[in-house]
C-alpha cells in the first residue's frame, strides 16, 4: 500500500502493485519491485555478490563520516552512502574471489573542491600518543571556501577488530596540528588514518588523505644456528665411539684435518714393516 502526503500532487511513498514508490531528497522516485533470482548461480554472480557484500559491510562502519564527506547537493537524487559506494567499488577491492580483500590505501569519504593538508605526516611521541602536523599555508584563489576555521576530520580504524574512532577532537586548519591518544585496542597493530576538512559554512569538503600506522612489533627473524648448538656431548663409550662421534662434530665445526687426533702406530705395526 502506498501513502500519498501533502495533498494529490504531494510525494507518495509505498508499493503499488509491481511499483515501489520512494522520496529521497523531496524527489519521488519510482522503480520495479525486487524479485528473487532464480536462474543458474554462477561463479561470476558470486564474485559480484561477494565484492557487494565486502564493500557494503566495510561502507557500513563509516556511515555518518559519509555523510559529511558527500554533502547534499541539489541536483544528484543519489544518496551520500551510494555515492560513496559506486566511488569505491571499481577502484579498492583487490584479490579473485573467494580471496577477496581491500585496499585501504585506496578508499575516500569525501570529495569536493575544499584544499586539504599540505604535508601532512604523523609524529610518534609514546607509545600512545601520536601527534598530527601540516603545513597550513592556503593557495588562495585555487580553492573556493577556503579558510583557517576549516573543520578537520580524522578517523582511525582497526581492520582486526572492525573499530572506527574519530580523533581530532574538533581540530581546525590553523592548528598546525593536533595530538591525540591511541585506544589501547588499537595498540600493537595496523592502523589506518582518513583525513579530510569540511569548510567552516558547511558546504565543501576536501579529498579523503590517507596515512599507515603499523604499531606492529618486527617479526623475530630466525636465528642461525651456532656452533654451540650444533656440538653435542660425546658418550664415554670407547675409544672408537669417541673418535667417530668427534668426526661428526667436526663436520659442523669445519676443522681442518691435519687438526684430527692421530692414531699412534702401535709396536705391531713396526714390526710387520720391519
Amino acid at each position: 500500500m502506498a501513502i500519498l502526503t501533502g495533498g494529490l500532487f504531494g510525494n507518495i511513498s509505498g508499493k503499488i502493485g509491481g511499483l515501489v514508490f520512494s522520496t529521497r531528497n523531496n524527489q519521488t522516485e519510482v522503480r520495479n519491485l525486487p524479485k528473487k533470482y532464480e536462474g543458474p548461480i554462477t561463479e561470476a554472480a558470486l564474485n559480484i555478490r561477494a565484492r557487494l557484500k565486502l564493500l557494503t559491510a566495510f561502507l557500513g562502519l563509516f556511515t555518518s563520516f559519509i555523510r559529511i564527506g558527500y554533502p547534499k547537493r541539489p541536483k544528484r537524487r543519489m544518496s551520500a552512502f551510494n555515492a560513496v559506494f559506486s566511488k569505491n567499488y571499481h577502484c579498492v577491492i583487490d584479490g579473485v574471489y573467494p580471496n577477496l580483500e581491500i585496499d585501504y590505501s585506496k578508499v575516500t569519504f569525501s570529495r569536493g573542491n575544499l584544499e586539504g593538508l599540505s604535508s601532512l605526516k604523523v609524529d610518534r611521541i609514546d607509545r600512545q600518543s601520536f601527534d598530527v602536523k601540516w603545513n597550513n599555508s592556503i593557495k588562495w584563489g585555487h580553492y573556493l571556501d577556503t579558510d583557517g576555521c576549516d573543520r578537520i576530520y580524522c578517523i582511525l580504524y582497526d581492520a582486526v577488530d572492525r573499530l572506527v574512532i574519530e580523533v581530532s577532537m574538533g581540530a581546525m586548519r590553523n592548528d598546525n596540528h593536533f595530538m591525540f591518544p591511541l585506544p589501547k585496542e588499537m595498540v600493537g597493530k595496523k592502523i589506518h588514518m582518513y583525513v579530510f576538512l569540511r569548510s567552516s559554512l558547511k558546504k565543501e569538503v576536501s579529498r579523503t588523505q590517507y596515512q599507515c600506522l603499523d604499531l606492529r612489533e618486527p617479526g623475530r627473524n630466525e636465528k642461525d644456528r651456532s656452533l654451540g648448538s650444533v656440538c653435542k656431548t660425546v658418550v664415554d663409550d670407547g675409544v672408537n665411539a669417541k673418535k667417530e662421534n668427534l668426526r661428526k662434530v667436526a663436520k659442523y665445526l669445519a676443522i681442518p684435518k691435519k687438526c684430527y687426533p692421530k692414531k699412534k702406530k702401535s709396536r705391531k705395526d713396526w714390526a710387520i714393516r720391519s
